[in-house]
């Protein structure tokens, strides 16, 4: 698989006024006219996130973990990330005996565009629940537009509306910015917000009014989608299916083995470079690697460092 996702030819409809055009012709592919896994490093921002996320400090560390992997586990990191010149945090959860690893967790990051995990959970949640359908229409305004990142929607005209599901497909397979910032007013930042902190996943504001998140939130969204497979699989399909598609195959899918299935979902924005995602092997995890203040290039290699080593050691 390579970075750059295929191009396609594509069809922009006009979207008249006081007009129902039918739903289709109101679906425009941004593989067409973004390559957003080949372009993230320069665009993957969180999008137009509202100040309405509480401010927070630090919480104090866990305990260090007792599990009878942890020696295992420190000495793997340690060899991964011996040069690595920014700062990290890794955190490692079993999905058989539901131990887990860390280190730095609480280490507060940028989310970038693995935010776009929590806010297609909630959607999906909101639907589970019957609050939400998921062809309801969202219509595209100005407040919504993001460039870069906006793929299809930066040529697009405003007013055209699009189903929840086209704009949940677009946020997971392609990172689209504008269609995050589309389900997030829908549905309420404050909204995520607080269903966040309810699956030990808390979405959170730093000082100057940037969305802030942990090692530790994103196990809680990743733990979360892990546990709706089970007890709704069907539903959880359609958080899953846009996953699989995912076309970037760097950091945590370049530290794998060659037919090991994985879903990841990659975030990149001024400095901050992550990824998280579940590891199908024989032996399944969760495994989530934040890394600030290094090159791109730099961090790439140390997740797939970090991804390599941690698989040896659960395999």
């Amino acid at each position: 698989m390579k970075e750059v996702v295929g191009v396609r030819k594509w069809l922009v409809m006009a979207v008249a006024a006081l007009v129902l055009i039918p739903t289709a012709a109101l679906y425009i592919d941004d593989r067409s006219v973004h390559a957003e896994a080949q372009e993230f490093h320069a665009t993957n921002a969180v999008g137009q996130t509202p100040a309405v996320i509480p401010a927070v400090t630090e919480p104090a560390p866990p305990p260090k973990p007792t599990w009878e992997k942890a020696p295992l586990l420190d000495a793997a990191v340690a060899r991964a990330m011996q040069d690595f010149a920014g700062e990290y945090s890794v955190v490692v959860h079993d999905l058989a005996s539901g131990e887990e690893w860390f280190v730095n967790p609480n280490r507060q990051y940028h989310p970038a565009s693995t935010i776009k995990m929590p806010v297609t959970l909630y959607a999906l949640e909101q639907y589970r629940a019957g609050k939400l359908d998921w062809q309801e229409m969202i219509t595209y305004t100005q407040a919504d537009f993001e460039s870069p990142g906006g793929g299809a929607f930066e040529t697009a005209p405003f007013g055209g509306r699009y189903p929840v599901e086209n704009l949940v497909g677009r946020a997971l397979r392609y990172s689209n910015n504008v269609a995050v910032n589309m389900l997030g007013r829908h549905l309420g930042w404050e909204n995520i917000r607080t269903w966040t902190k309810s699956v030990g996943g808390d979405l959170m504001r730093g000082a100057d009014g940037s969305p802030i998140v942990t090692a530790m939130s994103e196990l809680g969204w990743w733990r979360h989608l892990e546990q709706v497979s089970r007890v709704d699989p069907k539903n959880a399909e359609l958080i899953l299916q846009p996953l699989r598609e995912v076309a970037y195959d760097g950091r945590i899918a370049a530290g794998l083995p060659e037919g090991v299935k994985y879903l990841h979902k990659f975030g990149s924005y001024d400095g901050n470079y992550h990824d998280g995602g579940w590891i199908m092997g024989e032996k399944p995890f969760l495994l989530i690697v934040m890394t600030h203040g290094a090159s791109v290039e730099a961090a790439d290699a140390a997740i797939a460092r970090v991804t390599a080593e941690i698989y040896n050691v659960m395999k």
